[in-house]
């Protein structure tokens, strides 16, 4: 492992590089005693190819109007857009000569403030004020020479055409020509208000754009540009209140826009952080949606560079006509090269290349790997990783040796686990009791189930009588260890209360990365809390309602299955009957035998010897339990009358549902066992020998009964009825099922023999 010597001492070189602050100005605000650090750049593809559209901005030699373009920098939070922002401007300032750059570090309610003290004004710098002077002058030049091009009297001579060349090729004073030629100055001010039409408020700025040329009054026209109140002068002119509000503000930047644009210079305007207008109220919200739109076209056709910075988020909300004008350039999570790399240039700042051996010394390869793991890929949580974890291993002073795993980890837990366990129980409690959603005690079976260590007791809420919520508190910065314990607490929790009746809601005390994230969702289909989050009440209140929905929407599908269910066993059974009807009613219209076929009161003496008895037995067994009949016997007479009352009542007997449908059971097992004598009958007297009977077609008649008896509801007997009379040897059990199901076994059994070798003829 490389002892490379840090560069500044021994101190954290992690400290303070978390984040870029775009300014207004060139000049920044040192912070702390050290000297500056130098930046640090990680080269990527995605960096290269921004700074690319930067510098063909810059080295643009086609067509003014062809210049301009719009880059929005797109990417969540932390991923490096303000960085890459800063690179920017910094690249545009340093261009010879120097472009006018406008920058805003966030948009903000009070623009006005931001105009006057954030954004460059030429009047804060001597070299942007002789520029802007120059861009005015060579505008007023093109407005001169369009009004004396238009001069109809001849009075320009013979030199019209070269005043007119001197003029465009910025070689005359065009304030010096107008004078001489005795040019009204109301046609320039209404020929400038021409050009201003449409961008914004055209007299107040063309008649401030018509003083910047005069010597006399020029700093008054340049303070009211760069946000101060007019003057007398220039109320008495119509200027009459200082720019103000988002509209003023974006409509000073436009006429900036076409002054420039105007003149062929280059110019730029970088725009941080603009998802800060999400939270400004609704009408603040559309007016800067409204003037940011007009702004981009602006730039975009008069030759400007408009770079801003956005989350993917509010960028999918954009107007369709910005995504048409503007280029994206959307910035993903960096894997394990970008962060070695970032890692390697922080620790040796300022070497080029990086000394040989472990570059990221004193990080070991393991720490590496948990970085970029518990970091998402973000840089900026990288940088804090590692601030952290440095700070850790460092704490005894000096250098650290070794930066490891565990290092990594305590790092995350000291700056997100802020609460103790036992606070965020507290508070879920009193979140969760705002609509009576709490229960104290565990669902049997669930009362010592194991959970991650250091994870507080399961909270239960309990949504119908068989259907639970399951909420678990966790510790920040998970581990495999601890999602693998997660996921076994839900599946016992599943396993005791059912898929369908149970959701698990795992809440985070602190960091969690999201392959441990996404590995919990996967397991309890709930995506888990964060506790640390600042709307963590209202998303935990929002789940635990999806829960509920989901438990309740289970529940309704459970009974429709049953319900189903039942309905197939409906449907099972008429088409049973409907087949057994089609069966009789082919019978009767064809007919195997010439003879018409006897009546059904002779099919016990019509079927086979061997058969006679168990047909008979069972016969006997269900007229037996038809006679003694289901439930309690009918009782039929007057009611007993009270005193005083002569007339006897009628007394109605009723009977119970179930005893009604056993009964109805009964019969039909009776009309069963006479269909499937006389199918036996009819069976045997369609032929003699194994040529005539096929066993198939006996196996079949067998079949049919048995699963025709199999659909019957199910039997009870009467209590002190004698058992239900069985053939030696049969099932056991004394039901009228298992007697129905040992008849078809004992008639198979008995006659296939016969069908095999003939041996019985009648």
């Amino acid at each position: 492992m490389s002892s490379a010597p840090l560069p500044f001492s021994e101190e954290n070189p992690f400290r303070d590089s978390t984040s870029v602050q775009l300014e207004g100005f060139g000049d920044t605000t040192q912070i702390g005693a050290g000297p500056p650090r130098p930046r640090v750049d990680v080269p990527g593809q995605t960096s290269a190819w921004f700074m690319s559209h930067v510098e063909r901005y810059l080295r643009h030699d086609g067509p003014p109007q062809t210049r301009g373009r719009a880059l929005a920098l797109v990417g969540e939070f932390g991923l490096g857009k303000s960085h890459l922002a800063e690179r920017a401007t910094a690249a545009l300032r340093a261009h010879m000569p120097a472009p006018p750059v406008w920058v805003i570090a966030q948009p903000s309610l009070d623009m006005d403030a931001v105009f006057r003290y954030r954004l460059m004004s030429p009047r804060d710098d001597y070299d942007a004020f002789v520029d802007f002077e120059q861009a005015i002058t060579d505008y007023y030049a093109d407005v001169t020479a369009e009004l004396l091009e238009a001069d109809s009297t001849g009075r320009l001579g013979p030199a019209r055409d070269e005043f007119l060349r001197g003029l465009r090729e910025r070689r005359l004073d065009p304030d010096k020509i107008a004078r001489a030629f005795d040019v009204d100055e109301e046609r320039i001010h209404r020929h400038l208000r021409q050009h201003l039409r449409g961008i914004t408020d055209h007299r107040a700025f063309a008649t401030a754009l018509a003083l910047l040329v005069n010597d006399l009054h020029q700093n008054e026209a340049m303070a009211w540009l760069s946000g101060d109140e007019p003057t007398a002068y220039l109320r008495e002119r119509g200027v009459s209140a200082p720019i103000r509000g988002i509209q003023g503000v974006f409509d000073a930047l436009s006429v900036f826009s076409l002054v420039y644009g105007q003149s062929g210079r280059p110019y730029a305007l970088v725009l941080d952080e603009l998802d800060k207008t999400t939270q400004w109220p609704a009408l603040e919200r559309a007016l800067f949606s409204d003037a940011f739109e007009m702004l981009v076209q602006r730039y975009v056709n008069q030759g400007g560079l408009l770079v801003f910075c956005v989350r993917p988020e509010l960028w999918g909300r954009l107007p369709l006509s910005l995504h048409e004008r503007v280029l994206p350039l959307w910035l993903d999570s960096w894997a394990r090269p970008e962060t070695q790399s970032l890692i390697s240039r922080h620790i040796h700042r300022g070497a080029e290349p990086p000394p040989p051996g472990d570059p990221y010394a004193p990080f070991t390869e393991d720490a590496v790997d948990e970085i970029v793991l518990q970091s998402d890929g973000v840089p900026r949580q990288i940088l804090q990783i590692c601030a952290g974890a440095w700070e850790r291993a460092a704490a005894a002073g000096g250098r650290p040796a070794e930066i490891g795993v565990e290092a990594v980890r305590e790092a995350l837990r000291t700056a997100h686990q802020k609460r103790p366990m036992a606070e965020v129980a507290h508070r879920l409690e009193n979140v969760l009791a705002r609509r009576q959603w709490w229960h104290h005690l565990a669902p049997t079976g669930l009362k010592d189930v194991p959970h991650p260590a250091g994870a507080g007791e399961p909270r239960w809420i309990q949504v119908t009588r068989k259907a639970w919520i399951a909420l678990l508190a966790v510790p920040s910065v998970l581990t495999r260890a601890d999602v693998a314990s997660a996921v076994s607490f839900a599946s016992r929790v599943r396993d005791v209360l059912g898929p369908d009746d149970s959701e698990i809601l795992v809440i985070v005390n602190g960091h969690a990365c999201r392959k441990r994230r996404n590995a919990i969702a996967e397991a309890t289909g709930v995506v888990p809390l964060v506790f640390d989050n600042p709307h963590f009440e209202r998303m935990l209140l929002d789940s635990v309602d999806s829960l509920i929905t989901r438990l309740r929407a289970n529940q309704r599908n459970t009974v429709l299955t049953e319900m189903r269910d039942r309905l197939d066993g409906l449907a099972t059974q008429q088409n049973t009957m409907l087949g057994r009807l089609e069966f009789v009613q082919r019978a009767v219209e064809h007919p195997r035998l010439s003879a018409p076929l006897p009546a059904p009161a002779g099919a016990e003496q019509r079927v086979p010897l061997p058969v006679r008895e168990p047909f008979r037995r069972v016969q006997e067994t269900l007229d037996r339990l038809l006679e003694d009949g289901v439930g309690q016997r009918p009782r039929l007479g007057a009611a007993a009358t009270g005193e005083g009352q002569r007339l006897p009542l009628a007394r109605r007997s009723a009977i119970a549902r179930d005893d009604l449908e056993q009964m109805g059971a009964l019969v039909h097992a009776r009309r069963l066992v006479e269909a499937f004598r006389e199918a036996i009958a009819h069976w045997w007297e369609g032929g003699t020998g194994r040529v005539g009977r096929g066993s198939d077609e006996l196996f079949a008649i067998c079949r049919s009964f048995e699963i025709s008896v199999e659909v019957l509801p199910r039997i009870e007997t009467v209590e002190g009825t004698p058992p239900v009379a069985l053939r030696p040897g049969g099932r056991g059990g004394g039901s009228v099922e298992t007697l129905l199901a040992d008849v078809a076994d004992e008639v198979l059994r008995l006659l296939r023999p016969e069908v095999s070798d003939g041996a019985y003829h009648g």
